[in-house]
């Protein structure tokens, strides 16, 4: 069974795992690591956005076709025939949530806001499925995963920074504490 990614909604957004009822694909999850940063321009404001946060890669073990689920965030999820492509899919939907999130923002403050909300989504299957994977990771590289850096976790930070591009300066916005484990960066 194929999934599809589902484009980003600034309203309800859930995992991709809920959207398939019983899902439980064959492969190996990896825990990943991310920082995507990116101008947002809108009619009313100018912003920078940095969101650095988890994902959970699932690789079919057959096909190598990669879903990406957000842990933190939860609220994003992408889909690719492989990593790659399935992290420029990822990209892609963080790029269209953004700008989705700026069409629907009245204001620098209303786009924190959304942001905010966004950071703070979490889903308690996916949060536990990336630290059982992490676990495994701990141990070496999953087998057949690319070359990735490998990252302490305890030096990251799951974070969104939006700084408003007409202001003197940025406005952090801190959703959750980083727990102190090892992982691999997806990009």
């Amino acid at each position: 069974m194929r999934r599809q990614a589902a484009k980003p909604n600034v309203e309800e957004r859930k995992p991709m795992t809920d959207e398939v009822e019983g899902w439980n694909p064959p492969g190996e999850e990896w825990p990943l690591l991310f920082r995507h940063q990116e101008e947002v321009e809108g009619p009313k404001f100018k912003v920078r956005v940095t969101v650095s946060g988890r994902l959970l890669a699932t690789i079919d073990a057959e096909t190598d076709a990669c879903w990406i689920d957000g842990v933190y965030p939860g609220a994003i999820c992408a889909h690719g025939d492989n990593l790659t492509l399935a992290n420029d899919d990822f990209r892609r939907s963080m790029t269209e949530f953004l700008q989705d999130v700026m069409e629907s923002s009245d204001d620098v403050d209303d786009f924190r806001g959304h942001i905010r909300n966004f950071m703070q989504t979490t889903d308690d299957v996916t949060v536990s499925a990336w630290k059982k994977a992490l676990n495994k990771v701990r141990s070496g590289p999953p087998e057949g995963a690319p070359e990735l850096k490998r990252y302490d976790a305890s030096d990251w930070s799951d974070y969104a920074l939006v700084e408003d591009m007409e202001a003197e300066a940025a406005q952090p916005i801190l959703a959750i504490p980083a727990p102190s484990e090892a992982s691999l960066l997806a990009a």
